[in-house]
């Protein structure tokens, strides 16, 4: 635990262009701590998180310790995942293509029986990267239209100076997402967008009004795609309609409404949203169990998030950096046809490899070969 927990705490703290001193300095040992408990422990619960501290202090010293972390003010999404956030992306981009553009996934999930997190991702590798959120009480149906804008409007504010002016960036999303609104959002920054509309939806055709439920298939095709229709009985122009029943993945059609011409572009990157359910699963379920919070306060769950965020980026990086056929072998059965996990079950699995064998590692954002990144000081 200690040395994971001092791989942490060096590396978030050689970020920084001026190191923190006083109760910043505090602040960030105690998150490395938190960071390196919710890795250790598959946990979100305060004792377990607590843990994480190195501190010769009794267990409920540490978890009053977690407690106050999420309660201080000082301790937010802006001040405390954000820095970490944009070095780390700085890095991730440089090592994607982006001449073949990025995806952005917006979606929602519940978090214990009291809240939930609308979330904006950007899918990589089959999974996704938290970008921002917001946390509100009640389920997730409880989001409205201007929660989505307003969180895809943080995206782009995060995304927008880390990225090339002609970089191709889509939007995906369920179907509570194809708000006229959202859509004009995207358009405004010259975004694409690909979103999933319901089967009732009512839209129109050179003034002939249809909607998607009415819609077959030619016999033989599993897509058929109408352009330049009207949407909703507001009319909102130019948007592109496709009804998609791949057979073999879905029982029933699904319904596409887009700003892209080319059909296939459409239902390859609708097909690739599912890597922010993987997202909610893996902090979920499969790592960090942070849909069993017994948190209730909204503010202290999506601080809590946080913690969570920065533990799935630093695995991540991790695992980019030890992602190679020596260590695959070491923490799981070897295929030659394909790897056998995800690469944040690799990550998890690999870390509590090199901790119990006592096999030295790093910790690194960067995702490169330049090292030379650093924070400005948010002390």
């Amino acid at each position: 635990m200690k040395l994971l927990y001092k791989r942490i705490s060096q590396h978030l703290l050689s970020l920084h262009q001026r190191p923190p001193s006083g109760n910043a300095l505090k602040r960030l040992h105690n998150l490395s701590g938190f960071i390196c408990g919710m890795i250790r422990t598959g946990s979100s619960h305060l004792v377990d998180i607590g843990s994480g501290l190195v501190q010769d202090i009794n267990a409920n010293s540490k978890t009053v310790a977690a407690k106050r972390f999420l309660e201080h003010d000082q301790v937010n999404q802006k001040k405390t995942f954000l820095p970490y956030l944009q070095l780390f992306l700085f890095g991730l981009l440089s090592i994607i293509d982006l001449g073949k553009g990025i995806l952005l996934a917006i979606d929602g999930s519940e978090l214990g029986k009291h809240n939930a997190v609308l979330m904006v991702s950007l899918i990589w590798r089959k999974r996704s990267i938290p970008i921002c959120w917001l946390t509100k009480s009640g389920n997730k149906g409880h989001f409205k239209v201007e929660d989505h804008v307003s969180v895809l409007q943080s995206a782009i504010n995060i995304l927008l100076p880390l990225l090339p002016n002609d970089t191709n960036v889509t939007v995906l999303g369920d179907g509570e997402f194809d708000a006229i609104e959202l859509q004009e959002l995207c358009l405004k920054y010259h975004w694409n967008y690909v979103l999933r509309t319901a089967c009732n939806t009512v839209l129109y055709e050179n003034n002939d009004r249809f909607q998607p439920k009415n819609i077959g298939l030619p016999p033989e095709h599993d897509v058929f795609s109408i352009p330049m229709v009207e949407f909703t009985k507001k009319r909102f122009k130019y948007v592109h309609f496709v009804c998609w029943h791949d057979q073999q993945k879905h029982q029933e059609p699904i319904y596409l409404i887009s700003n892209l011409l080319d059909v296939e572009h459409i239902t390859q990157a609708y097909d690739q949203r599912y890597g922010i359910e993987c997202l909610f699963k893996d902090i979920k379920s499969t790592s960090f169990n942070i849909h069993k919070t017994r948190l209730k306060k909204t503010e202290h769950v999506d601080n809590l998030l946080v913690i969570a965020a920065l533990a799935f980026i630093t695995l991540t990086a991790f695992m980019y950096k030890y992602d190679h056929l020596k260590w695959r072998k070491k923490v799981q059965r070897w295929r030659n046809d394909r790897k056998t996990l995800s690469f944040f079950t690799f990550a998890l699995r690999l870390i509590k490899y090199f901790i119990d064998y006592e096999v030295e590692f790093s910790i690194d954002f960067s995702m490169s070969k330049n090292d030379n990144v650093c924070l400005k000081n948010t002390a």
